[in-house]
């Protein structure tokens, strides 16, 4: 996969993550609570569906969770993906390192919270948006002439 290739599809994982996350916010806002139900029934499947009111804390950590989520991917809209198109192998190779090592630590990180509150089903669903990441990243070849 060329580099030019990659930074697209990079880019458009990133702003997946951007709108997604913008949605998610609506956690927060009070009145708002149909979306934040549907999103966490569609996350949890495993799970009851939701019918309790949202907690203060509940929708305070959505709004860190949302904003940090559109960040990471503003992350690889704005920084990753541009580097790699960079006419300079030492820094594509950091722009695709630094990539993957981010998405293996969100990768991590939320999956193992996922699982010790007792959602696995989102385990499955940050393994699919952590391929979307790596995949491009993982099969770009500097060396290909575009």
């Amino acid at each position: 996969m060329t580099p030019k290739l990659a930074a697209r599809l990079l880019r458009l994982v990133g702003w997946g993550f951007i709108i997604f996350c913008a949605l998610c916010v609506t956690i927060a806002f009070k009145g708002y609570d149909g979306f934040a139900y549907f999103i966490a029934d569609l996350f949890d499947w495993t799970g009851p569906s939701r019918t309790e009111a949202f907690s203060r804390d509940v929708r305070w950590f959505g709004a860190i969770w949302a904003g940090l989520g559109a960040g990471f991917g503003a992350l690889y809209v704005f920084l990753v993906a541009p580097l790699l198109t960079i006419d300079n192998r030492e820094v594509q190779r950091i722009s695709k390192r630094g990539g993957l090592i981010g998405a293996a630590i969100w990768f991590v990180i939320d999956s193992a919270g996922s699982a010790a509150s007792g959602v696995p089903s989102n385990v499955a669903m940050n393994f699919l948006f952590l391929l979307c990441v790596i995949i491009p990243l993982g099969m770009v070849n500097f060396e290909k002439v575009e």
